[in-house]
């Protein structure tokens, strides 16, 4: 599959004494055809150490400006908050294109970014096994506009003070960046929004998300107190990787990895036979061993769930690749009758 060229991106007149403060704006040069078939999801990889050698005397680049000892040519912000998730600015070689293209970062929320890298045939590098995606403030920059959480594969960019900053993104190894981006500017500012908001406690539907495809792949459904669908099954010492909407009875949707957070927990007396990792928009469900258990999937909003569904089965397999899902038709089916045969699932 060839890969759409892209083409730089001017920010309007408004943006362009911000913008060049982030680079080289003005090149006309455009990466050359990349493939289009992108993995975004490695989410299913949270160990990042390994045994490489790395003869480097100094690795403290403490957001100077551009570092890459990886080969990387060029690379891809995503913007999280789209699904697929959307392409944004991108450094080629030394310096940025579509700099102007940067979300602006709400002041009390954050924005999830995550990357692409590519090297000169226009290949995907395989980053996010052995690396994490990281970001700094810029040296000089004003250091208290934004704030950042690491998540492995992408980073939250949490809107401290409204301002301008600049920061650096980073490939990061160990207790070092191999690879370090220019500065970009990023500007905080408050959102405006004639969108009604998302009322957390009239829930009317719950979509659970496959993240291991690309776009998501919406799996199983929660509505009026009972599920269609099934979990994919859960390898043992493995994860699968579960995102969700959450959609109110007016069809206002929740932002996920900004006011609430998904989460998940097992059911009352359920198999304690799973673990769970939680990333804000996403949860990594971990099979601990073989056997069925129950789960129920929470709106998590501070300290508490907001709101809660009922349970659904999930299977722990040796080979998910080998269970049948139809052993839960149980979860499928018309729920018109009677639902006292059902409540052990619920």
């Amino acid at each position: 599959m060839v890969r759409t060229r892209r083409e730089f991106v001017a920010g309007g007149a408004g943006m362009i004494a911000i913008t060049a403060l982030a680079g080289c704006l003005g090149d006309d040069e455009e990466p050359g055809d990349t493939d289009d078939d992108h993995d975004h999801d490695n989410d299913d990889h949270d160990d990042h150490d390994h045994d490489d050698d790395h003869d480097h005397d100094d690795h403290d680049h403490d957001g100077e400006g551009h570092v890459d000892e990886i080969g990387i040519y060029e690379f891809q912000l995503l913007d999280r908050a789209h699904d697929p998730h959307q392409e944004i600015s991108y450094m080629h070689g030394d310096h940025w294109h579509g700099a102007g293209d940067f979300p602006t970062v709400p002041h009390g929320d954050n924005l999830s970014i995550g990357a692409t890298a590519y090297d000169e045939d226009g290949e995907e590098i395989k980053l996010w096994d052995e690396y994490e995606l990281r970001a700094e403030i810029a040296s000089g920059a004003a250091e208290d506009v934004v704030s950042f959480d690491f998540h492995g594969d992408h980073v939250h960019v949490h809107g401290e003070e409204e301002g301008l900053t600049e920061i650096v993104f980073q490939v990061w190894h160990d207790d070092h960046a191999d690879y370090q981006t220019a500065p970009l500017a990023v500007q905080v500012a408050e959102e405006e929004s004639d969108v009604e908001e998302f009322d957390a406690h009239h829930v009317s539907d719950v979509y659970i998300l496959d993240r291991a495809h690309d776009p998501h792949e919406e799996v199983a459904d929660w509505h009026d107190d009972h599920w269609h669908g099934a979990i994919p099954a859960v390898p043992i010492d493995d994860n699968v990787s579960l995102g969700a909407r959450f959609v109110d009875e007016n069809g206002n949707e929740a932002e996920l990895s900004a006011a609430y957070e998904l989460r998940a927990r097992l059911d009352d007396d359920a198999p304690d036979i799973v673990e769970f990792d939680f990333h804000g928009d996403h949860v990594h469900i971990i099979g601990e061993e073989e056997g069925e258990t129950q789960v129920v999937f929470q709106l998590w909003h501070d300290d508490h769930a907001d709101f809660e569904t009922t349970s659904i089965e999930i299977t722990v397999a040796e080979d998910p690749d080998d269970h049948d899902h139809d052993d839960h038709d149980d979860h499928d089916h018309d729920h018109d009758d009677d639902h006292d045969d059902h409540d052990d699932d619920h």
